[in-house]
């Protein structure tokens, strides 16, 4: 039952998002992005799949990445990036950046700011909890070329999601894309040497 009702209220969200969101043709997806936690906190890794978030396949979603971050020890919940609130849910962030990227942070308690608000990198979205662990994920939307065809199940949205494995800054590398089950630790800064 709950992942009935985990998977229906992905539905809406894609459904609500796709509305009325920022669709873009090919923004730059370089960025830097911070793990959403406090300074100097570890946390594992875990690689999802669409069927582990309860959205099942979809065409509506291009190169899948979504990743479980799951922190040691209690912590906030920070903006990986600067941005402004899309939307909020009961348990969820969504964050839109300035070239259309959007980063959707999930299954958070204590949520603290609301939509319209701008965050930096770094800024707290959630109070300090035990036991934190964050579903990310970081995406574009492009219009659905094949929109209003009945024969293919991607032909019932209008945008196409086309998801973004990011590039983290961790006290360890300060670019470097996550590995399934690897632990990083979040460093305070958060831009690069050019030698880095």
């Amino acid at each position: 039952m709950k992942r009935v009702v985990v998977a229906f209220v992905m539905l809406v969200c894609s459904l609500s998002l796709g509305a009325q969101s920022v669709v873009v043709s090919s923004p730059q997806t370089d960025a830097l992005y911070r793990l959403p936690f406090d300074k100097g906190v570890k946390c594992v890794a875990y690689s999802l799949t669409p069927v582990s978030m309860g959205l099942g396949h979809s065409h509506n979603l291009v190169q899948f990445c979504a990743w479980e971050l799951v922190a040691s020890e209690p912590t906030g919940v920070v903006a990986p990036r600067d941005g402004v609130v899309e939307s909020v849910m009961e348990r969820d962030v969504l964050i839109r950046h300035e070239e259309g990227i959007y980063t959707y942070l999930q299954g958070i308690d204590g949520i603290v700011v609301k939509e319209g608000d701008k965050v930096a990198k770094g800024d707290v979205v959630a109070a300090p909890a035990e036991n934190v662990r964050v579903r990310m994920e970081v995406f574009y939307l492009t219009p659905n070329p094949k929109y209003g065809d009945e024969s293919v199940l991607s032909g019932k949205s209008k945008t196409l999601r086309h998801y973004i494995n990011p590039i983290f800054s961790t006290r360890s590398k300060c670019k470097v894309q996550l590995t399934d089950g690897n632990s990083y630790t979040t460093k305070a800064r958060t831009w690069c040497w050019p030698w880095e």
